[in-house]
């Protein structure tokens, strides 16, 4: 893998990144419309900081406003702020405690991990710059995993497959992780200090003041300097209060690109951007499916009429452009089009919801059910689809973890048993050969960790990665030119590799998983997630497939589909 050169000098670091306006997305265009100003972005007034990247404060103090320039002094212009409320082009001036900038030549690669994370130009030690940010001094950078308060409903959906993981169960694997990373990462004389900590707030249904009082309240409390959640899919006020409080975020699955950008240079997620879901799942309906009949349905009428899709999204700002996106992109190219079809992320009311909407879809002559949708939403709209004898194709979008067998299990069988699509999960494999199993060994634990943790565990080595492609001065400004600049890893060009994803990021792009394999789900099959039945079966043993690489024609799948 090509090194980094991003480090050297350290001088000219910030100097850059400031004319470097990361606007241009590294997936192609996106279709996606503006979020209607709901969210601010960008850190609040008390923080010193105005827009997303435009920055003004003191250097080097630590204290919040702060730029963290790199080994400069006197005046640095700012790139135009990517806040919804419109950055500025800040200024800063005044010398500070500087970084050392000097590398050894040699590269610092980590090792003992699935991933193959980019190796970094390697430190040769000196100043780190001591408190560049709140959360950051010169030995420690806190870190918070949120969790959000218990849902009895989904609670129980999960416990149903095993996917429940208990909160003292959780804040071990985290303390583990935590300590295997201040062992094998470069972190320039500093140690990451990972708390676990529970909000008091709904997940299904959400309410944005009372995320956005969480965020407040985690920012006051613990100072710290970033902080993630591994499982939200609906719930954007949180990382956007985050960002007005100057704290770097992780989490949000598929939401779109522009309320990344949004909120840049503070918000990332490790799964795919709904955009570029839209966009590659777009790609792979038109090339595999559009103008065909429905024949992977379940019922013998469905099979023989020519497919017609509806796109099932939850009905939020953050992923509505993108589901309309993917519906743009299948109108152009099916002559049956797709029909929008929003839901609420509302557990008290889902199964009424799934009633009313199955008998909407087969009164509209859907054939086909695209799923741009959470975990949650298919076991209730399954078990709708079962009672009312509808047994549609069920085409997954690769996102919202729908792809992970143990989840998939909770769903109606009979139904399922006709899913297949895109999948932006590696192929499935056995806990102790994941990063979470690998690290558990290696920190001396004894058995394997709990099988729901390597989710958290991939978090947390994302945020420590960008922590060390920042390099010693770490800013939320460093933070994310590390994070756009940093080579793609686990290619299958590279790696031959399909229990891995690619992962890249990039110019106005701030989420990873970057490519596909193809699936087809089997209700008889054995996980090796879990050991229990139902499982999804990759095609041509799961390879893995970039935007531009999708082949044409209908995909090989089995007749029991």
């Amino acid at each position: 893998m090509t090194s980094l050169r991003r480090y050297a000098p350290f001088a000219l670091l910030v100097a850059t990144q400031m004319v470097l306006v990361l606007v241009a997305p590294s997936h192609g265009a996106s279709g996606g419309t503006q979020l209607g100003g709901q969210f601010q972005g960008g850190p609040a007034a008390e923080s010193g900081v105005t827009g997303g990247a435009g920055v003004s404060g003191s250097v080097g103090t630590g204290a919040p406003g702060t730029t963290g320039v790199p080994g400069a002094t006197g005046t640095t212009t700012g790139a135009t702020g990517g806040g919804a409320t419109g950055g500025t082009t800040g200024s800063t001036s005044g010398a500070g405690g500087l970084a050392s900038g000097s590398t050894t030549g040699q590269k610092f690669c980590i090792t003992g991990l699935a991933d193959h994370l980019p190796c970094v130009p390697k430190w040769a030690g000196g100043d780190n710059g001591g408190a560049t940010w709140p959360g950051v001094t010169a030995n420690k950078v806190t870190i918070l995993m949120y969790r959000a308060k218990a849902n009895a409903a989904v609670d129980a959906i999960l416990r149903k497959s095993g996917n429940y993981t208990d909160p003292s169960v959780e804040q071990q694997m985290v303390r583990v992780v935590n300590d295997w990373i201040n062992k094998h990462f470069q972190l320039y004389n500093r140690k990451l200090d990972i708390k676990w900590v529970q909000g008091s707030c709904d997940i299904a249904p959400p309410d944005d003041s009372c995320f956005r009082g969480d965020a407040d309240n985690l920012v006051s409390s613990y100072h710290p300097y970033a902080v993630f959640w591994d499982s939200d899919t609906n719930e954007p006020a949180f990382f956007d209060e985050l960002a007005r409080k100057g704290v770097v975020s992780w989490g949000g699955w598929a939401f779109t690109d522009k309320f990344d950008q949004s909120l840049r240079p503070y918000h990332y997620d490790l799964l795919m951007g709904g955009d570029t879901q839209a966009e590659i799942v777009g790609r792979w309906y038109c090339q595999r499916l559009a103008n065909q009949k429905a024949r992977f349905a379940g019922d013998a009428t469905l099979k023989g009429t020519l497919r017609k899709v509806a796109v099932i999204h939850p009905d939020v700002a953050t992923v509505n452009p993108s589901a309309q996106l993917l519906e743009s992109i299948i109108k152009k190219c099916d002559k049956n089009g797709a029909m929008d079809a929003p839901y609420d992320s509302n557990t008290s009311t889902a199964a009424q919801q799934s009633t009313t909407n199955t008998a909407k879809y087969k009164s509209a002559g859907v054939t086909s059910l695209i799923w741009f949708s959470d975990l949650i939403a298919p076991a209730y709209a399954t078990a709708a689809q079962s009672a009312q004898n509808w047994y549609p194709e069920e085409i997954i979008a690769g996102e919202g973890l729908l792809d992970y067998d143990s989840l998939a299990q909770n769903y109606d069988q009979t139904e399922w048993a006709h899913a297949f699509g895109p999948s932006d999960l590696a192929n499935s494999t056995l806990i102790s050969k994941t990063d979470a199993g690998l690290i558990w060994k290696a920190e001396g634990q004894s058995g394997n960790p709990d099988p729901n943790s390597n989710l958290l565990t991939s978090y947390a080595l994302s945020v420590a990665g960008g922590i060390q492609a920042a390099g010693p001065k770490l800013t939320p400004l460093t933070y994310e030119y590390g994070m756009l600049t940093m080579p793609g890893y686990n290619s299958w060009a590279q790696w031959h590799d399909p229990s891995l994803t690619y992962v890249k990021y990039g110019k106005g792009d701030y989420t990873g998983i970057s490519d596909i394999r193809e699936v087809y789900w089997d209700p008889n099959k054995t996980s090796p997630t879990n050991g229990q039945q139902g499982a999804y079966v990759p095609l041509n043993g799961g390879r893995r497939y970039q935007i531009n690489d999708i082949p044409s024609g209908e995909p090989a799948l089995p007749p029991s589909v």
